[in-house]
C-alpha cells in the first residue's frame, strides 16, 4: 500500500519538542511542492549493460514561482500582516528572531505565480543537463549538408507546454538550455523550422490533448484535502508554539498554528525570490519533517492515492506517452493524433524525445496511474495516513518532496538491449528509477515493452469514462 504502515514502533517521530536542536537537513529539500529545483538522486539510475535509449516521454512541473495564490491568501498573507501590525517592542532586539523588527517579505500579491530569476536559471540548467544525458535523442546541434537539403520538409522537434505563463516561461528557459541558439530562437520559442514550442490550452475539454486534465474535470477540487492536513497541523504546530513561547514569549502568544506553516512556506518562497530566508534557520529537523508531512497528507488526498480521480487524471498523459514511445507522432497537440482515416499516425521524422511542461498536480496523477510509490498492487487503495504521529520515512512510500518539487519530473524511458535484443520501459522520477507495480517483468525492475503496452491499455480501460466521474455532483 502507498502508506506502508507496519507495526507502530515504540519510538515514533512525534511532533517536535524543546529544546532547540541544530539542523542537519536542508529544509529546502523538505518543502514538497515549495521545494526549489534539486536532484534527489545526483546520478541518474544507469541503464543495464548493453542497453541504450530509443525513446523518452517526459512530464515536468514548471519551475520555481514566488508564491501560490491560495497559499498566500490563506496562510502567508495573514502572518505577514500580523507581524506588520505587531508592536515592535514585543519583538526581540537581538538573536535569531530580531529580524522581525524590520522584516519585509519579498512575497506579495504582485509576484504571485510569477517565475523567479532563480526559476528561469534552474530550468535552463535542467535543459542543459537533459540534453547531455539524452544527447543521442536530441536533433543534431549542427546541420549537415544532407539535413540542410531536407529542412524545408522537416517536421519540427516539439516541446509541449500548458498555457499558463509560468509553464510557458519554464519551457522557454528549458529550451534555451537544451538547444543551440539557432534552434531555440531568440526567446526560447523555437525557430519554427527545427524546433517548435506548442502551447496546450489549460482548460481544453478535448481530454486527451490536455496537459492539465484536472482543469477539465469539474469534479476535481482541492478544498477537502485541507481537512486531514489541518488535523495534522493541529498535532505538530502547538509544540512548536510552546517552544517559541520560551524564546519570543510576547510574539508567540499571538501566533496560531497557521503561522507556523506560514513561516515554513516563507522559507521556500523567500529563498526562491531573493536567494535566502531567515525562516530557514528557525526550526529543528523534526519540525521541518513535520511540515513536510503536512504536505504529504494534503497531497495524498488532493492528487495522490487518496483521491479516486487521480488515476483518471493521470491516464491521458500516459496514453499519449505510450503512443510516442511506440514511434507515433502527436501532430500539434499533446494527445493522441489521428490521420485522415482516424488512425494514429507514424512519426516519419523519428523524433524520439518528447518533453512537456505542466502544473504540480499532473506528475502526481501520473504516478498513481503508473502505480509508483505503492507497496501493493491493490489500486487505488491505501491506508489513510495517520494524523496523530509522523511515520518514519522508511515506512512511507509517498513523499511529495521527491515528486512535485519545482521542476519535478516523471520520465518514461524506452530502451533496447543488445544482449537479448529486447525492448523495455522504465519509469524514473527526478532521475531515480521507480518500479511500476504490476509491470516489472523486464531487466532490473523495468517492464518489457509488450507487457507495458498491454498494461497501459488495460489500466486506461479501467479508468475510462471520465465524463461520468468528472461530472460535478450537485
Amino acid at each position: 500500500m502507498l502508506w506502508q504502515l507496519l507495526v507502530l514502533p515504540l519510538a515514533v517521530a512525534a511532533p517536535s519538542q524543546t529544546p532547540f536542536a541544530p539542523k542537519h537537513i536542508n529544509p529546502l529539500k523538505h518543502l514538497s511542492a515549495i521545494s526549489p529545483f534539486f536532484i534527489p538522486n545526483q546520478e541518474p539510475t544507469p541503464l543495464p549493460p548493453t542497453c541504450e535509449y530509443t525513446r523518452i516521454s517526459l512530464l515536468v512541473r514548471h519551475t520555481s514561482i514566488q508564491g501560490n495564490d491560495d497559499e498566500y491568501e490563506d496562510t502567508m498573507e495573514p502572518f505577514i500582516e500580523k507581524i506588520k501590525a505587531m508592536d515592535k517592542n514585543k519583538m526581540p532586539s537581538d538573536g535569531e528572531w530580531a529580524f522581525l523588527r524590520n522584516w519585509e517579505s519579498p512575497i506579495s500579491e504582485d509576484v504571485l505565480e510569477k517565475v523567479s530569476q532563480r526559476g528561469e536559471d534552474d530550468s535552463t540548467f535542467f535543459g542543459r543537463r537533459l540534453s547531455t544525458q539524452y544527447a543521442k535523442l536530441f536533433p543534431p546541434r549542427e546541420k549537415s549538408e544532407k539535413t540542410k537539403k531536407k529542412s524545408k520538409h522537416t517536421v519540427p522537434f516539439k516541446v509541449w507546454s500548458a498555457s499558463s505563463e509560468r509553464d510557458i516561461v519554464t519551457a522557454k528557459a528549458w529550451i534555451k538550455g537544451a538547444f543551440p541558439a539557432d534552434q531555440a530562437g531568440p526567446h526560447g520559442e523555437g525557430d519554427g523550422k527545427q524546433l517548435q514550442l506548442v502551447s496546450v490550452p489549460n482548460k481544453a475539454k478535448d481530454w486527451d490533448r490536455s496537459l492539465t486534465p484536472h482543469k477539465a474535470c469539474d469534479a476535481f477540487e482541492k478544498q477537502s484535502s485541507l481537512e486531514p492536513a489541518r488535523v495534522w497541523l493541529k498535532t505538530y504546530a502547538p509544540p512548536i508554539r510552546e517552544r517559541l513561547s520560551q524564546i519570543i514569549p510576547d510574539v508567540a502568544v499571538e501566533l496560531v498554528d497557521d503561522d507556523i506553516l506560514a513561516m515554513q512556506m516563507l522559507c521556500g518562497y523567500e529563498t526562491i525570490s531573493q536567494g535566502w530566508s531567515p525562516f530557514c534557520d528557525l526550526f529543528t529537523d523534526n519540525e521541518w519533517l513535520d511540515g513536510e508531512y503536512y504536505f504529504d497528507v494534503r497531497f495524498h488526498y488532493m492528487m495522490g492515492y487518496g483521491n479516486h480521480l487521480s488515476p483518471y487524471l493521470g491516464a491521458p498523459w500516459v496514453k499519449t506517452a505510450k503512443h510516442l514511445l511506440d514511434g507515433k507522432d502527436t501532430g500539434d497537440g499533446a494527445g493522441e493524433p489521428h490521420g485522415d482515416e482516424g488512425e494514429v499516425e507514424a512519426n516519419k521524422e523519428k523524433h524520439n524525445f518528447h518533453p512537456s511542461f505542466t502544473h504540480r498536480e499532473s506528475p502526481a496523477f501520473v504516478a498513481t496511474f503508473l502505480n509508483l510509490y505503492n507497496s501493493t498492487y491493490a489500486h487505488p487503495a491505501s491506508l489513510s495516513p495517520p494524523l496523530t504521529y509522523r511515520p518514519p520515512k522508511s515506512e512511507r512510500a509517498w513523499r511529495t518532496s521527491h515528486v512535485v518539487s519545482f521542476l519535478g519530473h516523471v520520465a518514461l524511458e524506452r530502451f533496447h538491449c543488445g544482449e537479448d535484443g529486447g525492448d523495455y520501459v522504465r519509469a524514473k522520477v527526478n532521475g531515480k528509477q521507480e518500479k511500476m507495480g504490476g509491470c516489472e517483468d523486464g531487466l532490473e525492475g523495468s517492464c518489457r515493452w509488450e507487457t507495458f503496452y498491454k498494461w497501459v491499455d488495460e489500466r486506461a480501460l479501467r479508468w475510462s469514462g471520465w465524463e461520468e466521474v468528472c461530472a460535478k455532483k450537485d
